[in-house]
């Protein structure tokens, strides 16, 4: 059983690190993406910055006639100081002059540096960043180029004539190596985070679902133990009452192959339903009568506060029948209370077919009272009609009737009236006045002897 939960609990801690393995491989893979976006940006930014603060300082119709032989001449040397104080100032691996030879061809003019520069004339790798410069547009490489003094990075700017033409173009070169060392150094750092994250939330992971373990365990056994309580009393209460559907046990074995969730999830729904089925029973218990499984009292006592709250509201429109058995008392006293309860069962059969069980409510030991909304005074006659017809037919083929004494119901029933009715016991009044108006003329014509 423990190997089972330990298993369990290696399997959501096991989720868990995938889950974060996968959400850390995503956002490290974006952090890595935006670092090499940012830094590629920022190179290109403080190449162009660099480039345009020294095409400001050259004049574009020097640069555009300078020659090689024009070295010792005054606007030579003062591209070739300008240039220079960009390169030392700003540590620059190369900045240098370059001329459009037409035909998608390039070449130097001015480099400043020392050790290896590039001679007057001398060709130039034509790129699309330099090409888009020669139109008038400062660009920067996006992939490196190689030439002889190595692998770069190169931004490019026109510096302008005074007929607002490119008259030259400068630029600057970064190391490729430096580039990829910076998002090297970069793309370390992330892992470093993403490991570090993936560590630290895998034990925070654990310790979480250890704790989670421990807490099922604890509600696995509160649930166990008010479980059983709950099927105890569920059947103290089918013992008191006889009401009762099938049991929803949760045997102990349907659950010895489960997962502590699934486990406390299937005892929840077994509380939920037995519970449910609890409810249920406390309240057929409480609002059924247990002879006849009419409403009782207490059910009958609910409607008149439904009616009274209709009749406050001006919406009342019902019928309200009192009906009793005559000679109930008597036949208990003559032939047992074994017959009697058969005389009441019957009648309250005999009425549940005509109005419904809904509408029925048996208020003491032979009395009904029938309430039945939106109805009108004529269906009311056909209801008593037909139970006067069923009551008929069961004196002529119910034995203990014919033998001992046949039933007999004395009916009453009255329409609320907006008017003057005030609330539901002003209805039940002339009802009940109508019943004993209907039993008081059963009784000239029948054995007085059948009176209670």
């Amino acid at each position: 059983m423990m190997k089972r939960k330990f298993t369990y609990l290696r399997t959501l801690v096991l989720i868990i690190l995938l889950f974060l393995l996968f959400v850390n491989g995503f956002f490290g893979t974006v952090l890595i993406v935006q670092s090499r976006k940012n830094l590629k940006e920022q190179m290109d930014e403080r190449m162009l910055d660099i480039l345009n603060s020294a095409a400001m300082m050259i004049d574009g119709d020097d640069l555009e006639k300078l020659q090689k032989e024009d070295y010792d001449t005054p606007q030579y040397q003062q591209v070739l100081r300008i240039l220079g104080a960009f390169q030392q100032n700003f540590n620059l691996d190369f900045i240098y002059g370059i001329r459009n030879m037409g035909n998608g061809n390039f070449t130097f003019t001015v480099d400043p540096d020392l050790e290896s520069p590039g001679e007057f004339g001398e060709p130039v790798v034509s790129t699309e960043a330099l090409r888009t410069a020669s139109l008038g547009t400062p660009a920067v490489d996006k992939v490196p180029y190689e030439d002889k003094w190595g692998r770069f990075y190169s931004a490019y700017t026109p510096v302008f004539d005074s007929q607002g033409k490119v008259g030259g173009i400068l630029a600057v070169d970064v190391e490729a190596s430096f580039y990829e060392t910076e998002l090297r150094r970069h793309i370390y750092t992330a892992l470093i985070i993403c490991v570090a994250s993936l560590i630290v939330g895998g034990i925070i992971a654990y310790l979480i679902s250890d704790k989670i373990h421990r807490r099922l365990y604890v509600l696995n056994v509160e649930m166990s133990r008010l479980s059983d309580e709950v099927e105890e009393l569920a059947g103290e209460l089918k013992a008191a009452s006889g009401y009762r559907t099938d049991s929803f046990e949760v045997k102990k074995h349907h659950t010895q192959n489960m997962g502590e969730l699934d486990e406390l999830s299937a005892r929840l729904k077994f509380m939920r339903l037995e519970l449910r089925q609890f409810i249920d029973d406390a309240r057929e218990l409480a609002y059924t009568d247990s002879l006849t499984g009419a409403g009782n009292r207490a059910a009958y006592v609910d409607a008149i506060k439904y009616l009274n709250s209709q009749i406050e509201n001006g919406g009342a429109e019902f019928v309200l029948a009192v009906l009793d058995i005559n000679g109930v008392k008597n036949a208990n006293d003559s032939f047992g209370h074994e017959f009697g309860d058969k005389m009441i069962i019957t009648a309250s059969e005999i009425i549940k077919e005509s109005v419904g069980l809904e509408n029925l409510f048996r208020i003491g030991g032979d009395e009904f009272v029938v309430i039945i909304e939106n109805i009108t005074a004529e269906e009311v006659e056909d209801i008593f009609h037909k139970i006067d017809l069923r009551i008929v037919q069961k004196n002529s083929e119910t034995e203990e009737f014919i033998n001992n004494m046949p039933l007999a119901l004395s009916k009453g029933a009255a329409l609320f009236k907006s008017n003057s009715d005030v609330d539901v016991q002003s209805v039940f009044r002339r009802a009940d006045a109508a019943m004993y108006a209907d039993k008081s003329a059963y009784y000239k014509t029948h054995d007085r002897r059948q009176r209670r």
